[in-house]
């Protein structure tokens, strides 16, 4: 920990300076009264990935979970379809326990998840992002790129709301949460 801490912390202290986008998380949970925050510049989140890309991707398949795999190059398969349609909804669930929809509007994937008073999900993904991160070809997530879309991106990504804990991502050019 004490080694990672002195080679991040003067990266994040150069970034605090000159306008880098950052990326923050933020996570309170009412039951517990705790509050964690994480205030990252998306060059160190870059360089962190980079470490460890076979988190997130190896031998040519995406994680989706501790079972779910899927292929790069069936995932660029599926976009490309996606995108000849433009703007729709792709998915929309409505049942007893939840409603589930995921949709492209605009510039947008937009998943919404309402568990009907347990909890709601709310994620913005630009397609640009999206396009960056499945730019190229083989079986590789493009994440140099999808990084480069993110460090455009500006506001709310990813919100959670349950009735003891909240989650919100976010990106702006503030090196603090306010």
């Amino acid at each position: 920990v004490g080694l990672v801490a002195l080679v991040v912390l003067p990266a994040v202290a150069a970034h605090a300076e000159n306008g880098t986008p950052w990326l923050h998380v933020r996570v309170e949970e009412a039951k517990n009264q705790s509050k964690v925050s994480v205030n990252l510049p998306l060059s160190v989140v870059e360089v962190a990935l980079e470490a460890a890309p076979e988190m997130i991707e190896s031998h040519g398949k995406i994680h989706l979970g501790e079972h779910e795999k899927i292929k790069v190059e069936t995932m660029r398969k599926i976009w490309k379809e996606l995108a000849a349609v433009g703007d729709t909804d792709l998915v929309t669930v409505e049942s007893e326990d939840e409603n589930v929809k995921v949709s492209r509007k605009g510039d947008l994937v937009k998943i919404f998840v309402d568990s009907k008073g347990k909890e709601t999900v709310r994620v913005e993904v630009p397609v640009s992002l999206v396009d960056a991160a499945l730019a190229g070809e083989g079986d590789e997530i493009n994440l140099k790129a999808a990084i480069e879309a993110l460090k455009m991106q500006r506001g709310d990504i990813v919100t959670v709301t349950e009735p003891d804990t909240t989650v919100r991502i976010w990106i702006d050019e503030q090196n603090a949460q306010e």
